[in-house]
């Protein structure tokens, strides 16, 4: 509705400065000109009283000439389109107007970063690439605008190297003027240390394992506290059989204030599971635990306890985690104790099925929701915008 509104004012614009225009440069037109474009004024009047916006933009993109006090309407009006999804509209105005003699060079540039907008709406990635690579190499005054869209087209081609040398552009030039780097509303440094660990986990998929370990590093340097970074460094030294380094990192983490999420504790047993300390992973949840009072860790933490020194000890666990942070999870995970010594009725099912349920994951900027934490939201394409809000039971306390 709010598009359908702005498309609607801006044909009325459109009408009013094609008249305007036509009103002004009339008596400077030739004869065949002043017969044609009234004519096509006109029946850019009928169409929009009869509805039909699609043809009265046509018709009024025809009579409104483009020079240096129109040249926005018809920006303008291509923007809407694309925002509309009439990308094949848009790319035929913008164009359209490259082919006027009569654009300044700043003009046709701001032309051409509105084609190369199409482009990227339309998926034509290639298209859009070899524009903006022009227009930041040509013009110092969209230059930082095209570098940051040629991060939309690196990224959507998952070419993580273009991209961090476009962002480490970016950042160098930020740096010289003072300023800082952003790109889709995030700084750029932080973007930059995703497109390493993006390289790195291509490279351990390559087993080039040295790489990526230099990447990751890389990451640290210019982001020392990334979780994503530590992580991959984490994993990268259980790998290598180096459990006591992957703990050194893991802590890091832990002691980052991040949400702990199953795939951190997925993690942590894993790394613990490497020591020979058999209560390792015991104690690392204690530790855990006095950081981030989370019902995850409660939960996790008393299904330890259970495993080493019974169900009495860790309900006791639990009922004292409840009584100081109360949690609808860890309630159902102790009237779940208590059904299953006496029933195996349908609510015992329904309360494991609550429990189990993790599809606890939503983007903070845009919320999207999923079963998985993804780097970089699918909906909005922000990068480390996806957090743990908990299962279906924790979900009840927020």
């Amino acid at each position: 509705m709010i598009l359908n509104n702005a498309l609607l004012l801006l044909l009325l614009v459109l009408a009013v400065a094609a008249g305007w225009t036509l009103g002004r440069n009339g008596l400077r037109m030739d004869i065949a000109d002043r017969s044609q474009l009234p004519s096509q004024y006109y029946r850019g009047f009928n169409f929009l009283l009869d509805g039909e916006e699609e043809d009265a933009v046509d018709a009024f993109t025809e009579a409104l000439a483009v020079n240096e006090e129109t040249l926005d309407t018809h920006i303008a009006l291509g923007s809407v389109l694309r925002k509309r999804g009439e990308v094949d509209r848009a790319i035929r105005i913008h164009q359209n107007l490259l082919k006027r003699p009569q654009l300044s060079a700043v003009q046709l540039h701001q032309v051409h970063l509105e084609l190369a907008r199409d482009f990227i709406a339309a998926g034509l990635h290639d298209r859009a690439e070899q524009l903006l690579v022009d227009l930041a190499a040509q013009s110092t005054e969209f230059m930082a605008t095209a570098q940051r869209h040629l991060l939309d087209v690196y990224e959507a081609q998952r070419d993580w190297q273009s991209a961090e040398d476009i962002a480490a552009q970016l950042i160098s030039r930020a740096d010289a003027e003072g300023l800082s780097a952003t790109g889709h509303g995030q700084p750029v440094e932080q973007l930059r240390c995703h497109y390493l660990c993006e390289q790195a986990e291509l490279a351990l998929e390559r087993s080039e394992d040295a790489l990526a370990l230099s990447y990751y590093e890389e990451a640290l340097r210019d982001q020392p506290q990334d979780l994503r970074a530590h992580l991959g460094i984490a994993r990268w030294q259980l790998a290598q059989g180096d459990a006591p380094r992957a703990l050194e990192h893991f802590d890091i983490v832990m002691g980052s204030g991040r949400s702990c999420t199953p795939e951190l504790l997925e993690l942590l047993r894993d790394i613990c599971s490497a020591h020979s300390d058999s209560r390792l992973y015991l104690s690392s949840l204690e530790r855990y635990y006095e950081l981030q009072h989370s019902p995850l860790l409660a939960l996790a933490l008393a299904a330890e306890l259970s495993r080493l020194e019974g169900r009495e000890p860790a309900d006791d666990f639990l009922r004292g985690s409840l009584e100081k942070y109360p949690s609808v999870s860890i309630a159902a995970s102790l009237a779940l104790t208590a059904l299953r010594a006496e029933s195996t009725g349908p609510e015992l099912e329904v309360l494991e099925r609550l429990l189990s349920d993790d599809e606890g994951y939503q983007c903070d900027h845009c919320g999207f929701t999923g079963r998985a934490r993804h780097w970089r939201c699918p909906g909005c394409r922000h990068w480390d915008s996806i957090h743990y809000r908990g299962g279906a039971l924790e979900r009840l306390n927020a």
